[in-house]
């Protein structure tokens, strides 16, 4: 694949990085994400260091990321019972009517 440049603003600062092509959609909305937390950590806390606006931005995300893992592993496993159940009654009645 080929590799790209793309440039992102983050607080008003712009970055450049490095990616696939198929991940540049990806990463810019990922730095849409990451400009949006930080704005709205920084508008709710004026006095808040740049460092310490990355810092809670970044805890707040991988945050949410591990409450959607927990919350993806849960429905995985119900989904996994229900279909076992469902897999269960229809080796039921196939059996029933051999």
């Amino acid at each position: 694949m080929n590799q790209q440049k793309i440039k992102v603003r983050l607080m008003g600062r712009e970055y450049q990085f490095g990616c696939e092509d198929d991940e540049r959609t990806s990463l810019l909305n990922a730095a849409d994400y990451l400009d949006k937390t930080m704005q709205d950590i920084k508008a709710r806390n004026s006095t808040m260091t740049a460092d310490n606006v990355v810092l809670m931005a970044a805890m707040n995300i991988c945050h949410e990321y591990i409450k959607m893992q927990n919350q993806n592993t849960y429905y995985s496993k119900e989904v996994i019972g229900s279909v076992k159940k469902l897999n269960d009654k229809l080796e039921e009645a196939l059996s029933s009517e051999l």
